[in-house]
């Protein structure tokens, strides 16, 4: 995923948390809202409640991995932010990979 493709600007994770619509699951919480680029970008949180720095770079790399996984049949123009919780701990890819298409699911995002 290169740098284009990313969001790293607080206030575009403001307008997602304010505006965008949103799925809990077990977990993870994800944000959407449409945007006018044509492309997808993607955000990735991750609290001190989840651990300290390795399980946190751990559920990071399972949600990117995630999230690679389901962007070909994803529809495409969209700012996604994708939040851990703390279910997330001692989590696989597969299981993390079923929340993630639960929730896009839910937010009509599969195309």
């Amino acid at each position: 995923m290169n740098s284009e493709n990313t969001l790293k600007l607080n206030k575009d994770f403001k307008r997602l948390y304010y505006r965008g619509k949103c799925v809990v699951t077990r977990t993870v919480v994800i944000y959407i809202q449409k945007n006018r680029l044509g492309r997808s970008r993607l955000g990735l949180t991750c609290g001190k409640t989840v651990g300290k720095g390795v399980k946190r770079n751990r559920a990071k790399r399972l949600m990117r991995e995630s999230y690679r996984l389901l962007s070909p049949s994803l529809k495409q123009g969209y700012d996604v932010v994708i939040i851990a919780r703390t279910g997330i701990i001692g989590k696989k890819c597969d299981t993390v990979l079923k929340d993630a298409r639960y929730a896009f699911s839910k937010l009509d995002m599969i195309l």
